[in-house]
């Protein structure tokens, strides 16, 4: 089969940045798919369009300070 295969979504998430691990380095900005990360105010990683994120986790799994986390949440 060509083509991409979508990403499955999770249902109930949401990302989870520890600004005081976080070391702007901008690796999980760069590999996010959807552009639900960029740099805000003060220069820190956020999320700015959680709506259009599909809970890969690649920033999650990218990030080397582990200062990103995708959590569940309660519905």
């Amino acid at each position: 089969m060509k083509g991409n295969t979508p990403v499955p979504r999770l249902k109930n998430h949401r990302i989870v940045v520890n600004q005081a691990w976080c070391k702007k380095c901008g690796i999980c900005i760069a590999f996010c798919a959807k552009g639900v990360l960029a740099l805000g105010d003060g220069g820190m990683v956020e999320s700015v369009r959680s709506d259009n994120c599909v809970g890969c986790g690649i920033c999650e799994s990218l990030c080397p300070d582990y200062a990103i986390t995708l959590e569940e949440e309660e519905e």
